[in-house]
């Protein structure tokens, strides 16, 4: 799998030139994109100033131009700007080094910041996903007036609040580089359905009580909610996954989210979220990354009735009983879906928490800690097996297994 086109695979997503043609001379510029200690500041970068806006990949952490190639900087955002342009964009030429032309003046690539952090936002469609069930939402950025830079997808379900799937890539020839910032904005309740507040049910305090309401007892709300133990703001797309610390902020919204147990969330989903990194650099290619939910999650009440657990009032924010990945190379066509089970109070795997026949052993994807209920049990499945079941999975065409670097 060694390729050079980086044509994003979401229908949507902007087109990222590959960075070789635009490797500098020695009286180029080299820009370092990631050491920069104002990087959340950092425009974004496209090759040229046309329409086309060509979204620059760095090539293992810097851009690198001839001398007088050219970039456009943006500054996408209201009250946003360039202080250099005193306007939204401006565009800039190789002189030498980290030196950068604009108009007539000269400036030190250091100092070509935004005024504020480059801001997301979210552009909602008439398409339907997810089996029919929501529409999709794109989470990116708005360049100019007429141009919308998407950077991942959202399957949303505005009825039942909940998230049926988000894709993004993941670029393993450059992971490796990607910001390491430790910048966390706060997340964003833009493109939420009505009245489901989520930034109110993700507090423990308030979980509590709806377990309460739900199971009928404060005992058996105990049971589950506690200082240790509680349902957390689950990334689906993963702001590990990108590479520039404005894009890694851009999946900071509740409609990326799902609930999910923190003790999963900080231990096996991260160990899965960190194996399809170092899958992707293993390859060194880019892959389509799917991340959803599926079916809802029951707990039973004090007389052990089996309760479906939800997050807000009438039936909204429902809590997934299963959390799914799937990565897939498109060239190739392989891919695998890994499943995690979202329930660390399971005492045995019971049919009803299979989906598919696990092939994580055969495919190189096996991990012994997967295997731990309480942190969230992980197997692996055949796509076109698992999507036999999870309808709400998009269309990909899959003619291969992916294997991975485990085991």
């Amino acid at each position: 799998m060694n390729f050079q086109r980086c044509v994003l695979p979401i229908s949507v997503l902007l087109l990222c030139f590959p960075h070789a043609s635009h490797s500098a001379t020695k009286k180029g510029c080299s820009l370092n994109i990631f050491r920069n200690p104002n990087e959340k500041l950092l425009p974004l970068f496209a090759y040229n100033n046309s329409r086309d806006f060509s979204f620059i990949v760095p090539e293992h952490g810097h851009i690198n131009l001839n001398h007088g190639d050219g970039i456009t900087l943006s500054c996408p955002g209201r009250k946003n700007s360039l202080p250099a342009t005193k306007s939204n964009s401006g565009y800039a030429t190789c002189i030498q080094g980290t030196t950068l032309k604009i108009s007539k003046n000269s400036f030190d690539f250091d100092e070509l910041l935004c005024e504020r952090s480059v801001q997301s936002e979210v552009q909602k469609t008439e398409v339907s996903c997810g089996n029919r069930r929501g529409k999709i939402m794109n989470i990116g950025h708005q360049v100019t007036e007429s141009y919308f830079r998407t950077l991942f997808e959202v399957c949303y379900d505005e009825e039942e609040g909940t998230t049926l799937y988000t894709m993004h890539t993941v670029n393993g020839k450059e992971i490796k580089y990607a910001s390491k910032t430790s910048e966390r904005p706060t997340f964003s309740t833009s493109g939420l359905g009505p009245r489901i507040s989520a930034n109110v049910a993700y507090k423990k305090a308030f979980q509590k009580s709806t377990f309460n309401r739900l199971l009928g007892s404060a005992q058996a709300a105990e049971r589950y909610i506690t200082s240790k133990s509680f349902l957390a703001r689950g990334h689906l797309s993963p702001d590990a996954d990108f590479l520039f610390a404005s894009s890694q902020f851009t999946t900071y919204y509740y409609i990326n989210t799902s609930p999910q147990w923190q003790v999963i969330n900080g231990a096996n989903w991260v160990s899965l979220e960190n194996a399809i990194r170092r899958t992707a650099e293993h390859y060194q290619d880019t892959f389509t990354i799917i991340t959803g939910t599926y079916d809802i999650l029951k707990l039973p009440d004090d007389d052990g009735n089996e309760i479906s657990i939800f997050l807000v009032s009438k039936n909204k924010l429902p809590v997934p009983k299963f959390i799914w990945k799937i990565i897939y190379h498109e060239d190739s066509r392989k891919g695998i879906a890994l499943v995690s089970l979202n329930n660390p109070f399971i005492n045995k795997i019971t049919q009803d928490l299979i989906l598919c026949e696990d092939i994580c052993e055969q495919s190189g994807w096996a991990s012994d800690k997967w295997m731990n209920t309480t942190r969230g049990y992980v197997y692996c499945c055949d796509i076109n097996e698992f999507t036999r079941t999870v309808r709400s999975v998009p269309r990909i065409n899959v003619s291969g297994l992916l294997t991975g670097i485990l085991s």
